[in-house]
């Protein structure tokens, strides 16, 4: 059995990691929302992405219903002392991923290539990718998505 999930925001990765947990994870094809990004103090936030892979990695607060368990907010305390900006709410270990993404982007690396190996390093438990699936890739807005193994389409025209 093959599953497609589009999804988005934090119920859409609540509903991909029962799907994942429920059938064979290299069968479900999961389209995640990148219409939502946004650029926060600078950096790179990709609030649905990250909310997957949170999700799928077991490091998501399931308590507070967003971002990373066990998050601490002094990086965005100074902000605020400072009279930065902080209405968007990120936190110490959420603001390591966007650093990281920034600036990979800022390389040239494309989202796929920044997801996948942001994936790989927050201990995702989905299968990676082989030379079949790796080819395909969800597009939107001319930036590139892919979760290897676990986020599949058909090429997008």
């Amino acid at each position: 059995m093959k599953v497609a999930v589009l999804t988005g925001g934090v119920g859409g990765a609540r509903f991909l990691r029962g799907i994942v947990d429920a059938v064979d994870p290299a069968s479900v094809a999961a389209i995640v929302n990148v219409g939502d990004d946004l650029e926060v103090l600078g950096l790179s936030v990709s609030p649905d992405l990250d909310s997957v892979l949170y999700a799928l990695a077991g490091l998501a607060d399931d308590e507070r219903g967003w971002g990373r368990a066990d998050e601490t907010w002094n990086a965005l305390a100074t902000v605020e002392a400072l009279g930065g900006e902080s209405w968007f709410r990120l936190g110490d270990r959420d603001l390591g991923l966007h650093v990281v993404r920034t600036q990979a982007l800022r390389e040239g690396a494309p989202l796929s290539t920044v997801t996948a190996r942001s994936s790989a390093r927050c201990g995702g438990d989905h299968p990676p990718g082989d030379g079949r699936r790796a080819a395909d890739v969800a597009r939107h807005h001319e930036r590139q998505l892919l979760f290897p193994g676990l986020v599949r389409c058909p090429r997008a025209p």
